[in-house]
């Protein structure tokens, strides 16, 4: 990995109309810029090649042979790297080389100096749209990588833990939605989710009163979720 320092006036930054430094680095097909767990260093541009993000699964599963998981190849002319300085913490993934790159680096100070300016609407805004981003990312390793009965438990899971509200009877999903909009959240079709339904009811983990759902037992729904 090859680091140099410069500074210019770059007009893809379109709210910053100073001279703003950056580091310059290079990598070779392969290379890792930063790992899951790593402490963000900046926001990255890609100036020239092509990046991947991965995200780590716990176990590899299903279609897949290994335990890392493609969430985005980024080319020139985007950003990365931001998540982590707008949630603080750690990358929550791994960003590596598909081919030689130039990748421009503006450090966490400068940025963050940037992100203290915003107004509070801004602020509470990119922390909503860096969420909304985790949680498609997730759903879309669901859909990849769970059966249709994990798809199912984990939506019921999920909307549960959102709108559920305790019964005697248990915790009760009054959402009104139809089939085909349940089915939907699920990424399957109508009669496959009635079939699974009828399976989780047997199981004695839900009930199903017309539109209404009662989760029954969800510690394990989120078993039959397969863990995600």
């Amino acid at each position: 990995m090859q680091q140099f320092l410069a500074t210019g006036n770059q007009n893809h930054l379109t709210n910053l109309n100073t001279e703003v430094p950056y580091e310059i680095i290079r990598l070779i097909e392969g290379e890792t810029l930063f790992r899951e767990g790593d402490a963000p260093q900046g926001l990255y541009y890609v100036q020239a090649g092509c990046l991947k993000l991965m995200v780590h699964r716990e176990m590899a599963r299903g279609r897949t042979t290994t335990a890392e998981y493609l969430t985005k190849l980024v080319s020139p002319g985007e950003y990365f790297g931001y998540k982590g300085l707008v949630r603080g913490g750690t990358h929550r993934g791994t960003a590596q080389a598909v081919q030689s790159s130039e990748v421009w680096l503006y450090p966490k100070d400068t940025v963050q100096t940037a992100l203290k300016g915003a107004s509070p609407l801004v602020k509470f805004l990119m922390r909503q749209a860096v969420t909304d981003l985790d949680s498609y990312e997730k759903i879309s390793q669901l859909h990849y990588l769970a059966s249709v009965h994990e798809r199912i438990a984990y939506q019921l899971v999920l909307l549960a833990e959102k709108f559920g509200k305790p019964t005697e009877a248990g915790i009760s999903l009054n959402l009104k939605l139809t089939r085909n909009e349940f089915a939907q959240l699920a990424s399957t079709i109508n009669e496959s989710l009635s079939r699974h339904l009828t399976e989780l009811k047997s199981e004695g983990l839900i009930d199903v009163n017309g539109k209404e759902i009662i989760i029954k037992d969800l510690n394990a729904l989120k078993l039959k979720s397969g863990n995600f």
